[in-house]
């Protein structure tokens, strides 16, 4: 999304600095009567934040904090900004607001600099560790290809990408350089025939999914080792794929280094869900991998921001490199439709001209990542142990009154994602059967069985939000309870109340999966 000050066409944005924008995004929410600051939370992405007829984008959720009487554990998938962001991206956008016109652009690069300042304050990055501020984790697929190019010039490219089906959709498809939206955040909405970012042509790649088709985790450590081998049989650069945590929390055995600080190859760890501990990251950029980010799971930022964290070896490399051919890399067409100047770190400043648009500025990207920080800024002084110990307390106690409902079982437990597929008469509900129970959660129910307990309408009545549903295995998909930074302050503050919340979400899913047919029937 691209913001240019322009005095011929005010629209009827009237609070910022006169500006010109691609339309869809902001105008969409304004259709659907939201204000001018919510409006623009969901600019400057793809289509997931685009506000459908519905109210709401496709994970349900709304530009505004949920309903207080409302329950909320979908952080695996897409959030809405809680009250805590919600506000501090506001008090930022209200500050915007109160400028001159034709000073945005040099705000926000202010903003954005300050944000990586924090970024790096909190996760205790070594001097010389640089942050470039993405649109998404699927945007930041883009960056390894780019620096991949910088390090060792125009040579033949690999790209091997790991849980194929449960990390984002987009991921495997940047990962060659294909577009993976109808949209692309500076650009708006792509034409039919746009299939490859300018400049990222000719890149060869392998999908190891995360599991077998009876659901077992596959070893895509081992399948990466295998692919080095044969990328540098062919006279192909790898880079190398790890997942630390992906839809379903699961991880890859290890996580891959860049060899030779880069020279043999590039290890990327895709740690978008957001769930580690500071030394795990630490010694993954002791290793120089590039590190991909998010603050839009865990830490539940609106939908979406993330960040590329480049090791400090790496960054060397790239401060002395001159900026990678070809040009075309840099275009609208190119990665020019989802970054400008503004996000890039110093040891990018060879790029920086290339990316350069002048009065031009990703304005809903830095409200995200303001609401993104005030949660890992609220979440800071609490240690690592400390959260360790909680997550796990939180997850056995959650497995548990899973267990103890017929209808459901925690399939799957990791970290702070607990998995459930939820029976029927003949086995487990489906992959569609469960994107119509992911749905009817974030409604109330309760007037459409007749049937049902005293207790299963008050739990019907309850919206609650959860993570989205994953196809795990030819017999049953599973949807998911995710701790977020907000339930785990919550945690921490009153353990009681916290567990009573995720009582009433297990509730509602076993009084959907007992009474399925019944609300099939009612045809919402």
């Amino acid at each position: 999304m691209s913001f240019a000050n322009n005095n011929d066409a005010r629209m009827s944005f009237s609070t910022m600095p006169v500006q010109v924008f691609e339309e869809e995004p902001y105008e969409s929410a304004k259709a659907k009567g939201f204000d001018d600051f919510e409006a623009m939370l969901t600019c400057g992405g793809d289509d997931r934040s685009l506000i459908l007829e519905s109210s709401t984008n496709k994970y349900h959720i709304r530009p505004q904090p949920v309903d207080p009487a409302h329950v909320f554990r979908g952080s695996c998938t897409g959030n809405p900004p809680t009250q805590r962001g919600y506000d501090a991206a506001k008090k930022l956008y209200e500050e915007l607001s109160a400028m001159p016109d034709g000073s945005l652009d040099s705000a926000i690069e202010d903003v954005f600099a300050d944000q990586r300042k924090r970024i790096s304050t909190i996760l205790q990055l070594e001097e010389g560790t640089e942050v470039i501020i993405v649109p998404s984790g699927s945007d930041a697929e883009y960056l390894p290809v780019a620096i991949a190019r910088a390090l060792k010039g125009n040579v033949p490219i690999a790209n091997g990408i790991t849980q194929l089906r449960e990390i984002g959709a987009g991921s495997a498809p940047a990962a060659v350089g294909e577009y993976f939206s109808t949209h692309a955040p500076l650009k708006g909405k792509l034409s039919e025939d746009a299939k490859i970012l300018e400049g990222f042509e000719g890149l060869d790649g392998i999908n190891i999914p995360a599991r077998e088709k009876n659901g077992d985790a596959i070893n895509a450590s081992q399948k990466m080792d295998e692919f080095i081998a044969t990328s540098q049989a062919n006279g192909q650069y790898p880079i190398v794929h790890g997942v630390f945590g992906g839809k379903t929390g699961i991880r890859d055995d290890k996580m891959p280094a860049s060899m030779d600080c880069g020279e043999t190859s590039l290890g990327v760890v895709d740690a978008c869900q957001g769930r580690f501990s500071l030394d795990e990251l630490h010694d993954w950029l002791k290793q120089d991998s590039i590190v991909l980010y998010t603050s839009s799971k865990f830490y539940q930022a609106p939908p979406f921001c993330g960040a590329v964290i480049i090791p400090p070896k790496i960054a060397t490399k790239l401060r002395n490199s001159p900026a990678p051919e070809p040009k075309e890399m840099y275009t609208i067409d190119g990665l020019g439709g989802f970054l400008t100047d503004k996000e890039l770190p110093d040891c990018l400043n060879n790029w920086k001209p290339l990316l350069a648009k002048e009065k031009s500025a990703n304005l809903g990207l830095a409200l995200r990542w303001e609401a993104g920080l005030a949660g890992m800024e609220a979440m800071a002084s609490y240690p690592d142990g400390d959260r360790t110990a909680a997550y796990k307390e939180w997850a056995d106690s959650v497995a548990n009154m899973v267990r103890a409902k017929t209808e459901l079982d925690p399939w799957c437990v990791e970290r702070s994602i607990v998995s459930i597929r939820v029976a029927k008469q003949d086995g487990w509900l489906s992959m569609s059967e469960l994107r119509d129970l992911y749905r009817w959660m974030s409604m109330d129910m309760s007037s459409f069985v007749p049937e049902a307990t005293a207790e299963e309408k008050n739990a019907l009545s309850k919206p609650a939000y959860i993570g989205q549903p994953v196809d795990v295995s030819e017999t049953h998909a599973i949807v998911r309870i995710a701790l977020g930074v907000e339930s785990m302050l919550s945690y921490f503050d009153d353990k009681a109340k916290t567990l009573e919340e995720d009582q009433t979400v297990v509730l509602k899913l076993a009084a959907i999966g007992k009474h399925f047919d019944t609300l099939k029937k009612s045809g919402l």
